[in-house]
């Protein structure tokens, strides 16, 4: 990697794990072999369960999801077994005990177990270089996730400069992600460098982790590397924008005499998506102490760019925050700011680039344009159609199409479902399926629709009776609240209704048919399944 000889397994020793998986080592190796030092793509671990039919989310996500989100929890049984097998290993190595913690810690959660059993090890003052070494063979030989997991944390705790190379190759995969970073933080001398080195590997879960890392750093590589382009990630790019602004100095980088076009792109991104961490899983907008010099010096450089689908969205998601959010900012702030992006939004030439885009059906940056398009009240049903015949698949111009459409062009577009979806093959007959994964694609475009027609009474009534009858709970409750929108329904439409009370196997739901049936109206106290 990167000119070096790839780690190889420090303790040889004599133990290895019961089963016959391979390892995480050897399987990092090849992906190393295969795609270098960039981001690697999703690949099942060796230890991989088998997934459950329906929703999915894997353990990456989940040490994602209770690291940002969630009390910490702690595994006190695990702790003290594995501290005392631990100790024992220490004073005498033996591998029928390693095969013993090897098992107890993939047992656990390695997010509950890791910190309080680093702290009880430090009590027990037991040899560092014993547990390096326990470490090191834990992370290389280790063929389930958590012990391997357990393994980087000793390493980091323990180990030095000589571990490097296997942290970074073992937080390529992102399910260690987390811990590599910690223990090239606590392992290595220029801790910062190795965990930018790691952030540049990943792009998911595993660059949040890194970049968070990073917050305290003063290297202006990494600074300017974080803000243009090391908050971007897989998951949710409002985790690291404020870091971006932050760690990656945006204001004093607007503030150069001439910054180039990458930086007032990289600046507009950030800028715009803290806006939208307002309600996101961060810090947005206005816990960003340089927002209002920001955002002004912004708008001066964006007024002299040329203009981009990216640069129009970013400006008009700010507008958007300015005209309608409450920062806190003193008034005359947030009108000379409205002021600013209002003109910006009205020039010609910014509409233009966003109707050439609309000209370009099918294309990749056309949803940028509709987005932009709709923002500035530009006409586009009629190239949204023509997209959708082109991409059929594509979820957010259906939902976009019925948002903006008035009544003549919504019956288009409810004529252009009916022409290009499935609805006959979708209605199959009431099931329990909760409709996630990718054989429940032609359900998802369909909920999309029957969603937008809550608004629009009496128009796409093949959509919504397919709805009715589709194996998907979640469809069927889509189409009740459409249908439970309307001030009034045929009474066709009320004999599908106890038609699908009749047959639908969800108590909750079959309850609020029935009541839907006999009311003709909607009722306000539930319909929200």
């Amino acid at each position: 990697m990167e000119g070096r000889p790839p780690p190889g397994p420090m303790s040889p020793g004599s133990w290895r794990p019961a089963d016959e998986r391979p390892s995480f080592f050897a399987h990092a190796l090849t992906m190393s072999a295969r795609f270098g030092s960039s981001p690697w793509p999703a690949d099942d671990l060796p230890d991989e369960p088998p997934r459950p039919s329906g929703l999915f989310i894997s353990s990456t996500v989940m040490d994602g999801i209770r690291s940002h989100h969630s009390e910490p929890h702690s595994d006190s049984d695990t702790v003290e077994e594995a501290a005392r097998l631990l100790q024992a290993l220490a004073e005498a190595p033996a591998p029928e005990l390693m095969s013993g913690l090897h098992d107890r810690l993939a047992e656990s959660e390695a997010l509950a177990v890791a910190d309080d059993l680093l702290d009880e090890l430090a009590r027990r003052r037991l040899r560092e270089d014993r547990l390096r070494a326990i470490g090191r063979d834990l992370a290389e030989y280790g063929t389930r996730r958590e012990a391997t997991k357990i393994g980087i944390a000793l390493v980091g705790a323990c180990g030095d400069e000589r571990d490097r190379d296997l942290l970074l190759l073992l937080g390529s995969l992102e399910e260690f992600t987390l811990y590599a970073v910690v223990a090239l933080l606590r392992s290595q001398p220029d801790g910062h460098r190795a965990v930018y080195e790691l952030a540049r590997r990943v792009g998911g879960w595993g660059r949040i982790h890194a970049v968070e890392r990073l917050h305290d750093c003063d290297d202006p590589e990494i600074k300017d590397w974080v803000l243009r382009e090391g908050w971007r990630n897989s998951i949710m790019d409002e985790y690291l924008a404020p870091i971006a602004a932050t760690t990656g100095g945006l204001y004093a980088a607007l503030l150069v005499p001439a910054p180039d076009d990458g930086l007032v792109t990289a600046a507009g991104g950030v800028l715009a998506t803290l806006v939208q961490g307002e309600s996101g899983p961060s810090t947005g907008i206005s816990g960003y102490a340089d927002a209002v010099p920001a955002l002004s010096r912004f708008a001066e450089l964006a007024a002299g760019r040329e203009a981009t689908l990216g640069l129009v969205n970013n400006v008009l998601t700010i507008r958007a925050y300015l005209r309608d959010g409450d920062p806190g900012w003193p008034r005359k702030d947030v009108r000379a700011l409205r002021h600013r992006y209002d003109r910006l939004a009205a020039r010609d030439d910014w509409r233009a680039i966003v109707l050439a885009g609309l000209a370009e059906p099918g294309t990749g940056t056309f949803r940028a344009a509709l987005s932009a398009a709709e923002r500035l009240a530009l006409p586009a049903i009629p190239q949204v159609i023509a997209h959708l015949r082109a991409e059929p698949g594509d979820n957010y111009c259906w939902y976009t199409a019925l948002r903006i459409a008035d009544a003549a062009q919504a019956a288009q577009v409810v004529e252009t479902a009916l022409e290009l979806l499935p609805v006959d093959d979708l209605a199959t007959g009431p099931g329990t399926d909760q409709g996630f994964g990718p054989e429940y694609e032609a359900e998802l475009l369909l909920e999309t629709v029957v969603d937008g027609l809550g608004s629009r009474p009496g128009l796409g009534l093949p959509l919504i009776r397919a709805a009715l009858r589709n194996r998907v709970v979640r469809l069927r409750w889509c189409a009740l609240r459409a249908l439970a929108a309307w001030p009034a329904m045929p009474d066709e439409v009320l004999g599908w209704i106890r038609e699908a009370a009749d047959a639908e196997p969800d108590p909750d739901l079959r309850e609020e048919l029935r009541a839907l049936a006999a009311t003709g109206t909607g009722r306000k106290r539930r319909v929200s399944g």
